[in-house]
């Protein structure tokens, strides 16, 4: 729906007798700083005994870009609307960089770089997770309301996380001279630096809670 509203003012008319030039810049997984989810895993694993396992099959790919590649190609996609509309408008631009395409493998490095405790576990099979979800429902509806439960894993997300979606291009850079300004290790080094100092700032009773 977003890019929908992004095509459509692409070419519009601006009050000051300019037109206005849209492009689509699409970000699959983004990780980084104040990525909550990372936060949020590493707890999950410290209850868990310091284990991280993982729901996508070992030979699933999936495209995750450092937030400040990211920010970057938007810098960038910005300054060349203006210097060479005609290339850019309407077109879409894959984000990417050079994170490893295995997502289990990406947060197990990010995760054990700041707390080196923590191990890689084992592939959680789909129709356990299935079934999960399915059970969860179902309890939901028989105790509704006096249970409210979290948020929680639902199919759509489950079958997305076990599909391979990934990309091989080098338009952004073509078109208008994208390159990432952060390597791999330098993204892992960021981050695990933003998560130590953010895990070290939740309070010992958040962590209790998580282990309960």
């Amino acid at each position: 729906m977003a890019e929908k509203l992004v095509f459509e003012a692409n070419g519009k008319k601006l009050s000051n007798g300019g037109k206005l030039t849209t492009c689509i810049i699409r970000a699959n997984t983004v990780y980084g700083e104040k990525a909550t989810f990372l936060r949020d895993l590493y707890l999950f694993a410290k209850a868990r005994n310091d284990v991280l396992n993982y729901l996508e099959p070992e030979n699933t790919e999936r495209n995750s870009t450092y937030v400040g590649n990211v920010a970057w190609m938007h810098v960038l996609a910005a300054r060349h609307l203006q210097l060479r509309p005609d290339l850019l408008a309407g077109q879409v631009y894959y984000c990417y960089d050079d994170t490893p395409r295995k997502g289990f493998l990406v947060r197990h490095q990010i995760l054990s770089s700041m707390d080196p405790s923590i191990r890689l576990g084992s592939h959680i099979p789909y129709w356990k997770m299935w079934l999960i979800i399915h059970l969860r429902r179902i309890i939901k509806v028989l105790l509704y309301p006096f249970w409210k439960p979290q948020p929680f894993l639902n199919l759509p997300l489950l079958n997305t996380v076990v599909t391979t979606f990934s990309y091989e291009t080098d338009k952004a850079f073509r078109h208008f001279g994208y390159k990432p300004l952060f390597t791999w290790q330098e993204s892992k080094q960021r981050t695990a630096q933003w998560l130590k100092a953010a895990a070290g700032n939740l309070s010992c009773p958040h962590l209790n809670e998580k282990e309960n």
